[in-house]
């Protein structure tokens, strides 16, 4: 018992290390300091794309401690809900993947988002967490939102052809 407690700790402190490291990694190889005067006025894509690494990053980290407290403590719903973050944290490295190598269409913008806030909305139905399940409703309207404005795109270009 003991063992585990102290195998636990010690993920749970490497992860919060691993965690600072890379943070101020970003922070210094991103810093305001480091970038030209052009790129501070007119800012990039880039750094939100950071910004939402960085959110996937922290959802990883939250999900392997939760993990971690539940393999300590026996709590089988920690488990699985650590599981989960750690699966949504996959899920949002790969749409940042797909991001930073490809400017997309909006049709697949849209059908991605949809699959986004599906996947969100299933994690939020296995954690019983309310937030995740309406965020992933709200990207489920989005994306139907979207296809709906690319009908209409497609509906005015049709008459003008």
């Amino acid at each position: 018992m003991i063992s585990q407690i102290y195998s636990s700790l010690l993920s749970i402190g490497l992860i919060s290390l691993f965690s600072l490291t890379l943070f101020f990694g970003f922070a210094m190889e991103n810093s305001w300091a480091a970038t030209p005067f052009s790129q501070l006025i007119n800012p990039s894509v880039h750094t939100i794309a950071s910004l939402e690494r960085v959110n996937a990053t922290t959802k990883d980290i939250e999900g392997k401690a939760q993990e971690a407290l539940g393999n300590v403590t026996g709590d089988r719903k920690n488990q699985i809900a650590g599981k989960a973050k750690q699966a949504e944290a996959s899920v949002r490295n790969a749409a940042e993947d797909i991001k930073d190598k490809v400017k997309l269409p909006d049709r697949v913008q849209s059908f991605n988002k949809n699959i986004e806030g599906k996947t969100q909305e299933a994690i939020g139905n296995v954690t019983g967490d309310l937030k995740d399940q309406l965020a992933g409703k709200g990207k489920q309207v989005e994306s139907k939102t979207r296809n709906l404005i690319e009908d209409a795109k497609d509906t005015v270009k049709g008459i003008f052809q």
